[in-house]
């Protein structure tokens, strides 16, 4: 097609993909955490949080492609109402904020990490927390073309255990709803998850402006990622709504779901989890390491404060981090969003 890198493409979407499917996602933990509660509505919820993630990466792009933008401060800038973006104070605030978020994700998806270690392997938290460090080190050693190499190749696996998971194990038709709550809950759940994930996507997405052709390009892949995303997240919600009642106090519940095929495929389900811990921990990082540090000196020492903190960060319990932090972030990356779209 005239205009179009069929290889940029397949990059670029894989890479936000990648960025989207972390230790919360996989795990089921987050799709339980924001829809399932809900019963059908949760469903549709899911269609408006995906579109409104898909509509965010074309509008960010567009953004960035426009006005020759190359850092986060300068798009936070660019969106914001003519009145504000003069208020230094308020930029640097908004910048530290996003900055806070991307280092706990960093952290979050460390602490996903140990837990599989612990509860399906029973090895210390610590081996596994240094084990993803040490990797995650390497990886962002080679900046951002590290994390496109590393989700052009792991994240289609990804993708294929998942729906395999799917046709095999989805199997009650009838919708079970936990919370029965007002329609208001619901829709803020599902602006949500759209809120804190647009916190880690845009830092990437600026990060992947060099590899970006034409505007057709930036049409194609928000299409491709909200489409991709949309399937992954329905077959979630229907493993998680087959097996509502056992996987309540569960921490990483589709590892048990897998687990119902076999010990084999349990494991194999294992490393699409510590895969998609993985790239999400190289997204966020790299997110936060492009925002704080200018220089490759300063890049390489603020990589490695970052990686031996998290280490210890990622003895705290998975769940919780997910369940407490996550909604707090969402609701300060509404504003964000309001910007974007208003802009």
């Amino acid at each position: 097609m005239v205009g179009i890198n069929i290889k940029n493409i397949y990059k670029i979407t894989f890479v936000i993909i990648g960025t989207i499917i972390g230790a919360g996602f996989a795990s089921g933990q987050e799709i339980y955490t924001f829809f399932n509660k809900y019963g059908f509505e949760g469903l549709i919820g899911i269609c408006i949080s995906i579109s409104l993630m898909a509509y965010i990466i074309y509008k960010t792009f567009k953004i960035i492609i426009e006005n020759g933008i190359n850092n986060y401060e300068d798009f936070i800038k660019n969106i914001m109402p003519e009145r504000f973006r003069k208020n230094k104070i308020l930029n640097h605030s908004i910048n530290n904020i996003i900055n806070i978020f991307l280092l706990i994700c960093f952290n979050i998806m460390v602490a996903g990490f140990a837990t599989y270690f612990v509860q399906e392997l029973n090895i210390s938290k610590w081996i596994g927390a240094i084990v993803i460090t040490i990797l995650t080190f390497i990886t962002l050693s080679n900046s951002i073309n590290g994390v496109i190499k590393i989700n052009t190749y792991l994240i289609p696996i990804i993708i294929l255990l998942i729906v395999f998971l799917g046709i095999n194990k989805i199997e009650n038709t009838q919708i079970v709803s936990i919370e029965n709550k007002s329609l208001l809950y619901w829709i803020v759940s599902s602006i949500l998850y759209a809120s804190y994930n647009s916190i880690t996507l845009i830092p990437i997405l600026i990060s992947l402006k060099k590899q970006l052709g034409t505007k057709k390009e930036t049409v194609l892949i928000s299409f491709l990622v909200g489409t991709i995303m949309l399937a992954l997240s329905v077959i979630i919600f229907l493993l998680m709504n087959t097996f509502i009642k056992e996987i309540q106090q569960i921490e990483i519940p589709v590892v048990y779901i897998a687990s119902t095929l076999g010990k084999s495929f349990k494991y194999i389900y294992g490393i699409v989890i510590l895969i998609a811990i993985f790239t999400t921990a190289i997204g966020s990082g790299y997110g936060f390491l492009s925002n704080v540090a200018k220089k490759r000196k300063t890049y390489m020492l603020c990589a490695g404060v970052m990686c031996i903190g998290a280490i210890f960060i990622g003895q705290i319990s998975f769940s919780n981090l997910i369940n407490i932090l996550y909604p707090v972030f969402g609701y300060l990356g509404i504003v964000q969003i309001i910007f974007l779209i208003i802009r």
